[in-house]
């Protein structure tokens, strides 16, 4: 009974050196597709990201039918001001190129 109970114990730690000495990574080297994909799913978690952003921003938003009207801009984070400064200044300066 005592060499089962040692033979369970030393199994044990043999298991856990093992996962420690992998440090969480996989046993064998991802290949290409398992990559590409992982690099897909982030792209694509990235624009749904955006989209919903900009949607959220859009709700705002009305047509131009009713009249000019501008869009409430004082939720907007200072970083997200700078990004649509920057953007609009490059927009003016490709029409004067």
């Amino acid at each position: 009974m005592r060499l089962l109970a040692c033979n369970k114990v030393f199994l044990s730690l043999c298991i856990v050196q093992l996962f420690t000495l992998s440090g969480g990574r996989p046993r064998r080297k991802r290949t290409v597709s398992e990559v590409q994909l992982m690099h897909d799913l982030g792209e694509l978690q990235q624009v749904q990201l955006r989209r919903r952003w900009l949607q959220m921003r859009l709700q705002g938003v009305r047509s131009g039918e009713a009249g000019p009207r501008r869009p409430d801009l004082s939720d907007l984070t200072p970083e997200e001001v700078q990004l649509a400064l920057d953007l609009l200044e490059q927009i003016l300066k490709s029409k004067h190129s």
